[in-house]
């Protein structure tokens, strides 16, 4: 990834949401500005050896937040808030959450040759209203990365594909653009291409400076698949990759030129097929 600063997007906040008759899937992203000397105290130390991927001086905060609510059955809500370098690309440290009657969070650490996973717990249901700093069942990992003088020279977190994608200078061509990218436990390798463009009939809200408006028309959209695979040499069972939340192949359209998230399109586990379409849109 250029060390050159990014524009910036065409956008802040997103809310995509798609409804069927089983239930229905609500995405909120935000993307937010943010100093070194804002985010230092929040990042954690890993265990030694690891080397400690350090805070450039522009911090951007990603805060992903999946809502699945089912007609039969509890709804799922989980929280991911992500920070990385704006200038290199780095991510620096996520925490996830996940909410309801099964709580965790699950705090990642980004090191130069490893990611170092802090994982927390309820005990009870008397811990389940306690903040998670105070739950007493904890346990610590740490994944190895692979030689950054390989064929991976630089490891991206799974939900800045979004903030690259969205980024009109960044290109993406019918030959597959290959990125190694970690999510959860392991680093993939995630092929970006263009399958095609589409007219697409949109109807989302759009605000900018405070001023609402009614976005009601068809745009012209790129249609960008996401493919990925584990790294050769991962170990033991590996988990379908993740993309806000959603898995195996994924779909995007993008409006053309702006490359504005109009729909992402991917399997949810225990839902099935969904088509997240945009209804809200902040600049």
């Amino acid at each position: 990834m250029d060390t050159v600063a990014p524009p910036p997007l065409n956008w802040r906040n997103l809310e995509l949401q798609d409804s069927g008759v089983a239930g229905s899937v609500t995405t909120r992203i935000d993307l937010s500005k943010l100093s070194a000397a804002e985010v230092r105290p929040t990042l954690v130390d890993g265990p030694n050896p690891m080397s400690q991927r350090v805070a450039g001086t522009r911090i951007q905060e990603l805060v992903v937040a999946n809502s699945i609510r089912l007609l039969l059955g509890a709804g799922i809500k989980t929280r991911d808030r992500l920070w990385f370098n704006e200038d290199d690309g780095l991510p620096l440290q996520l925490i996830r959450m996940q909410l309801g009657s099964k709580p965790s969070q699950k705090l990642y650490r980004f090191g130069s040759n490893r990611v170092y996973r802090l994982r927390r717990q309820p005990a009870n249901r008397a811990e389940n209203e306690q903040p998670p700093e105070q739950w007493s069942r904890v346990s610590e990992s740490l994944y190895p990365l692979p030689d950054p003088g390989g064929e991976c020279p630089t490891i991206l977190e799974s939900s800045q594909l979004l903030y690259l994608l969205s980024n009109p200078e960044h290109g993406i061509s019918e030959s597959p653009e290959t990125l190694c990218v970690f999510s959860r436990k392991h680093v993939y390798q995630v092929d970006l291409q263009i399958v095609g463009r589409e007219q697409l009939d949109v109807d989302y809200l759009q605000v900018v400076a405070g001023q609402e408006n009614r976005v009601r028309e068809t745009l012209e959209a790129v249609h960008v698949v996401l493919n990925s695979r584990p790294l050769n040499g991962a170990d033991g069972d590996v988990e379908s990759f993740s993309f806000l939340g959603l898995k195996d192949e994924i779909h995007l359209l993008l409006s053309d030129p702006w490359r504005i998230p109009l729909q992402v399109r991917g399997q949810v586990p225990g839902f099935g097929m969904i088509d997240l379409e945009l209804k809200k849109l902040m600049r």
